[in-house]
């Protein structure tokens, strides 16, 4: 799937933007995979979110990681980051 990458204040971290049928938007919380390296791109490279915001579109997949309680989180894990 395609979508936007951005960071958002409230609730606090990253977030994948994509449209569901032309007229849809929704949202997914970044992996926490791609946060870590994200968080590790930015030790390396100035200003990592306004280079995102700058080039903001990201393929991704749909993903689940079960929680120790059973129930299941949904994540946007991107692809060939």
């Amino acid at each position: 799937m395609k979508g936007h990458l951005y960071k958002k204040k409230q609730p606090e971290g990253w977030y994948v933007a994509y449209d569901i049928d032309g007229f849809t938007k929704a949202e997914l919380p970044l992996h926490p995979s791609n946060v870590k390296q994200l968080n590790e791109d930015a030790q390396v490279f100035d200003n990592i979110e306004a280079r995102i915001a700058a080039y903001p579109d990201v393929e991704f997949d749909w993903c689940v990681i079960v929680q120790p309680d059973g129930k299941g989180k949904e994540y946007a894990k991107l692809l060939n980051h």
